[in-house]
């Protein structure tokens, strides 16, 4: 800040310590809404602990940036440390903010700060500052911040925060008097630290707890069309998770963490199907190639609305698991062969296009992007997204309590971009649970309706299925 202010500076920012709302409102020109003032209000209390559940645009990240300003503008031997799980979030999103919102303050304050990619400081002192830093254990030293009469964290996308990170922070607030802990996220997860504020009701100040809770919904911004909020309610369904998250700022249902339920995998089983109803469809197989260890070869043959067989293989190399495909590919005469190609799996490929032909194989990457990204992370993802639709919709399954197994124990979550995204194979197995071989072998019979990718140069090219295949 300069050396010396003139009276009317000073009065100005009195004013501003003591009405943190007025201070957004001459700084930046512009009215808060609503929400983002009681969001300002909350955060300003000394001490104060405030979460935030949002829906997608209500302007958090905004509430934030102004807050981060004001912050060192009026509070004494201040030190603000800005923190989100995802470093494009910092950089992007949150420091771009930063440099809209100083473009667009008074003139007269624009000269007192220095931006730089990490950091924000007053001019002549250095220790009133606000540093970007990504919440990762890798960056513990970092997070620990320092000491300060007011100390301030300010965490956005925090669902994504891991519990021991979260925990660093809140003990950084150990010192001081003025230390508060600001907690902004889409409601991703219904598990962790962030969630538990809003799940565990002793955590409330209704409850004598320590935490404000603020819902945004997207029903109560003006910042958010409302013919936005009626295309997701037609794309999604109110009881949907995603339009929880997204439209009302709600956490997803923790039952629903299970990506398929077993109500619809016994409905599947009770399904007793003539083959007057599948018998147009084409035959499809989906290949799953394990090598040695634990892990099970799996080809699944699936015609329309029916699982017709799977056969599964252990300990195999990539030339012995082509040759098990062209002698069951003999036997079933399958109109496409949908590899997943990842690791081991390409050679297999490679191979079975030397003796089945290219036409009939298409190697698939389940890691490359989905088609839907408005929905899923990857190709993986959408395949299961698919598959679950299948099984939900009245398809045939034979009972087999290892295949129910299977598909019962995915689960899945929400990345930062509301993407639905699986819990990967590795992860699966530290729950102690079974790899998910057959039904991963089984999802990939879906990748017909999507798209197929070259293992070679890793080129994805679109396709078209022989027919129009079961949805």
């Amino acid at each position: 800040m300069a050396q010396s202010l003139t009276d009317k500076t000073v009065k100005t920012l009195a004013n501003w310590k003591r009405d943190p709302v007025l201070g957004v409102r001459q700084l930046f020109n512009i009215e808060p809404t609503d929400q983002q003032k009681e969001l300002i209000r909350a955060a300003w209390h000394p001490q104060a602990r405030v979460g935030v559940s949002s829906c997608q645009g209500a302007g958090k990240s905004s509430a934030l940036v102004w807050l981060t300003y004001l912050f060192l503008l009026t509070q004494e031997d201040c030190r603000v440390l800005i923190t989100s799980p995802s470093y494009q979030q910092l950089s992007r999103v949150f420091a771009s903010e930063a440099l809209k919102w100083h473009a667009s303050m008074l003139p007269h304050f624009q000269d007192f700060f220095v931006i730089q990619k990490d950091k924000i400081y007053i001019k002549n002192r250095m220790h009133i500052f606000a540093a970007l830093v990504t919440a990762s254990a890798d960056n513990e030293e970092s997070l620990q911040g320092g000491h300060a009469k007011s100390y301030v964290v300010l965490a956005d996308e925090a669902s994504g925060i891991d519990e021991k990170v979260f925990d660093l922070l809140l003990g950084t607030l150990s010192t001081g008097q003025g230390g508060r802990f600001i907690l902004t996220s889409n409601p991703l997860r219904s598990s962790g630290r962030f969630a538990e504020i809003f799940t565990r009701p002793e955590m409330g100040k209704e409850k004598g707890g320590k935490w404000d809770r603020l819902y945004f919904s997207a029903y109560e911004s003006p910042n958010i069309n409302k013919d936005w909020i009626e295309e997701m309610k037609e794309t999604y369904g109110e009881d949907s998770d995603i339009f929880r998250v997204r439209v009302l700022g709600k956490f997803p249902r923790a039952s629903n963490s299970q990506f398929i339920s077993s109500e619809s995998v016994e409905r599947a089983f009770e399904v007793i199907m003539s083959p007057y109803v599948y018998q147009h469809f084409p035959k499809v197989m989906g290949v799953d190639v394990a090598r040695f260890g634990d892990d099970s070869t799996v080809f699944t043959l699936r015609q329309g609305p029916k699982l017709l067989d799977y056969k599964t293989y252990k300990n195999l190399d990539t030339m012995e698991v082509a040759s098990k495909l062209f002698d069951y590919q003999s036997m079933v005469r399958a109109e496409g062969i949908y590899i997943d190609s990842i690791g081991v799996g390409a050679g297999v490929a490679d191979r079975a296009k030397m003796l089945l032909g290219e036409q009939l194989i298409h190697p698939v990457v389940v890691s490359a992007k989905s088609t839907n990204p408005m929905q899923y992370l990857n190709l993986r993802s959408q395949l299961w997204g698919m598959m679950k639709d299948w099984i939900e919709n009245g398809a045939s399954l034979p009972r087999d309590e290892e295949l129910k197994r299977q598909l019962v124990s995915m689960c899945y979550g929400y990345n930062n971009k509301m993407q639905i995204q699986l819990m990967s194979k590795k992860d699966i197995k530290k729950l102690g649970l079974d790899s998910p071989d057959i039904s991963d072998s089984l999802s990939l019979t879906f990748a017909g309706d999507i798209f197929t990718a070259f293992a070679i140069r890793s080129k994805v090219r679109s396709i078209k299925a022989p027919r129009v295949l079961w949805a």
